[in-house]
């Protein structure tokens, strides 16, 4: 399975491509090298896949993955972003801004940070100045006959990649942000200006034409900085508004608020939330038909909606931060990573809101699906995690297809990223057997891997419960507590030693051992043992003839879920 795909490891040793995802994966390129002077700081694929761009703080340059061609090699050590063109005709390269020359100097000036290639002549095309690199990259229509780039509070269109004279200019006072539609022409843009004051911030969406005409508006407080997310089609987009400060003390992660723009009707809404607390994240399905929302002060909740921002499923509870969709959308992830290092994820049916499977992966600080939509990689990276950095590769269905660690802190992982490929189509769910179910999720290794039983799902491990001193540890060769200090005494043979008289407290009561605390595993496992006892007792009521009612029925049905639970928990 995946024997096709390609992806792309970035590591403190070099970095490497590589198809198939088994032990018997092919290396299609590969630069290794440890030195911090020729690392690889960032690479990029086309948007089609077929070219690979890298800069290793000696050359940028870019080659084609089937042939090694090169196609562009220019002397760009500093190159810290690459961009392809929508249609990979230009590649953008960025290098931190700098300025030269005395402070005090007339003739301090700015160095050009951001150079546009073309990619069929490898001919250099224009340059500009970025100071910012959160906001450096220009915007393209999918055609990519019109590029814009914002300068202060003006934003500028060009007709194709000469970025020297633009074409037009839209003025908005105040804005810091804007986002430019996807999908076909007519195309329009999405300006956001902060609140000042008594005035409200808004989001302003105009028509790109002759005149800007404007076709959505919205105003709202409490915001400080705005993210605006396009769905597919480009006719509705997303407002996550926030403010980084809570005044009431309540949230770390400041306040935020959700808006809903359509473009055909006019209409702009507030999404509605049922939980308060912060908004982790809102994203849209790839079919540009629904966007599903993770909000609220943990344990969070996940509601899907339809386009125009009407409630039409919701999770239940639980330890998430982060939704991932993949390209097709009939499989999305809701998972908790980051500062929940537990690392649940669990996969739905995206059209029939059925969930699939949940496993935990802890410490995963990356995640990314694979353009079959039926694969996907994650990664513990530095600098998030300077140890056991390594990555994953599984399916689905939960299971675990090959994994490849990093020996920390001497090597270190940075980055794994797919090659996007095309020919892929939608495929069908599988339903999940029991079987199934229970291969998912994180093997544990043990150093002899000789018995099958050392490898077993990781839900299959019990969790750490309360910490037991030494002397009241179990002994070695098993049995309760350990005894007094009289204890050693008797079993060396001594039986005239008296017992040391037991303590007692003011109110001469002996106390008890100390009893450590029971973990989750430990109940759970108990409440199944109490299960599959009470429908013993059921059972024989069945033989001698008594009437059961249809929930005792059921009960005894599930039977073989709980023995197969136990047999899990027990292993």
């Amino acid at each position: 399975m995946g024997d096709n795909l390609v992806y792309a490891v970035r590591s403190s040793q070099g970095f490497y491509l590589k198809r198939g995802l088994g032990t018997d994966a092919v290396t299609v390129f590969e630069q290794n090298n440890s030195s911090k002077e020729v690392a690889c700081n960032v690479f990029a694929y086309s948007n089609n896949g077929q070219l690979f761009a890298y800069c290793d703080n000696q050359v940028t340059r870019v080659f084609e993955i089937a042939t090694h061609k090169e196609i562009l090699c220019v002397e760009l050590k500093r190159t810290r972003k690459i961009l392809f063109s929508p249609r990979d005709n230009y590649l953008l390269t960025f290098e931190p801004w700098a300025i030269y020359g005395a402070k005090t100097s007339e003739n301090q000036k700015p160095e050009p940070n951001v150079r546009v290639f073309s990619l069929a002549d490898g001919r250099h095309v224009s340059t500009f100045s970025a100071p910012k690199e959160a906001s450096w990259e220009p915007q393209f229509s999918d055609d990519e006959a019109l590029a814009a780039r914002m300068v202060g509070s003006e934003i500028f269109f060009y007709n194709g990649m000469s970025f020297d004279r633009y074409e037009h200019k839209l003025v908005e006072k105040g804005a810091t942000s804007f986002s430019l539609s996807p999908g076909n022409c007519p195309n329009h843009v999405a300006v956001y200006v902060p609140a000042v004051g008594s005035n409200p911030a808004r989001v302003r969406v105009h028509k790109v034409s002759t005149g800007f005409p404007v076709v959505g508006n919205r105003t709202f407080y409490k915001s400080d900085k705005a993210v605006v997310t396009w769905n597919p089609r480009g006719n509705a987009l997303l407002i996550l508004a926030s403010v980084d400060v809570d005044k009431t003390n309540q949230s770390y992660y400041g306040e935020q608020s959700l808006y809903l723009i359509n473009i055909q009707s006019g209409d702009s809404v507030i999404v509605p939330l049922e939980k308060q607390g912060p908004i982790y994240a809102a994203k849209w399905n790839p079919n540009g038909r629904e966007f599903a929302v993770c909000y609220g002060y943990m344990p969070a909740k996940v509601t899907f909606y339809n386009p125009k921002g009407v409630p039409i499923f919701d999770m239940a509870e639980g330890p998430r931060n982060d939704i991932f969709y993949n390209a097709f959308g009939n499989i999305v992830l809701v998972c908790g990573f980051g500062n929940i290092s537990k690392g649940k994820m669990e996969f739905w049916d995206a059209e029939n809101k059925k969930e699939i499977i949940s496993i935990e992966v802890p410490n995963t600080t990356l995640f990314d699906w694979a353009p079959d939509g039926q694969h996907f990689v994650t990664c513990t990276t530095a600098p998030r995690l300077r140890i056991d950095n390594c990555y994953r590769f599984w399916h689905y269905t939960g299971r675990m297809l090959a994994e490849t660690h990093f020996d920390s802190p001497k090597e270190e992982l940075w980055e794994v990223r797919w090659r996007p490929m095309m020919g892929y189509n939608k495929f069908a769910i599988k339903e999940l057997t029991k079987t199934d179910k229970m291969a998912a999720g994180l093997p544990i290794k043990k150093k002899d891997a000789s018995h099958p039983l050392n490898n077993v799902p990781a839900g299959a491990v019990r969790q750490a419960g309360a910490y037991i001193p030494p002397h009241l540890r179990k002994p070695l060769g098993g049995g309760g507590a350990a005894g007094p200090p009289s204890a050693p005494a008797a079993a060396n043979g001594n039986q005239n030693h008296r017992p040391a008289p037991q303590r007692t407290n003011g109110n001469g009561n002996v106390p008890q051992p100390f009893r450590p605390q029971q973990s989750d595993q430990d109940r759970k496992l108990f409440q199944l043992k109490k299960k599959v006892d009470e429908i013993q007792v059921l059972k024989q009521k069945q033989a001698n003839g008594d009437h059961l009612q249809p929930n005792q029925m059921e009960k005894i049905k599930r039977e073989e879920e709980y023995l197969a639970d136990i047999a899990k928990l027990t292993i």
